[in-house]
């Protein structure tokens, strides 16, 4: 079952929902999640472990709004949906409504990300 989650940047909070992949339920284990890092061309990109995951469920490419957890890094993505399908190997874990999208791309160049339950 989705699982309501939000992403906190200082006083900004962002609403996002946790899927059913066997990654998304193996982070919800981790929460409170802290990570730090830097925006890139389509997303916030931010060194984490990956943790359990069932590699049947990676794809290529992502929607915009969709945060990720593999290879080491915790990505939320903001842009590129159109240009995503060449990045293989992702591992989408939750989803950010469209019309929450604009307070992501209106965050600082480094950021912090707190990720708790809603």
């Amino acid at each position: 079952m989705p699982t309501p989650i939000f992403l906190q940047v200082n006083d900004i909070r962002i609403p996002a929902t946790l899927n059913d992949t066997v990654a998304a339920q193996d982070f919800k284990s981790r929460l409170p999640f802290t990570v730090s890092g830097h925006r890139s061309t389509y997303d916030y990109c931010c060194t984490a472990s990956s943790g359990r995951y069932d590699e049947s469920e990676m794809q290529a490419g992502w929607k915009n709004g969709d945060i990720s957890l593999a290879g080491g890094w915790f990505a939320v993505l903001f842009e590129g949906e159109e240009v995503s399908q060449s990045y293989e190997q992702m591992m989408i874990i939750a989803h950010i409504d469209s019309a929450d999208l604009p307070a992501i791309k209106a965050l600082e160049q480094q950021v912090t990300f707190v990720v708790d339950f809603a």
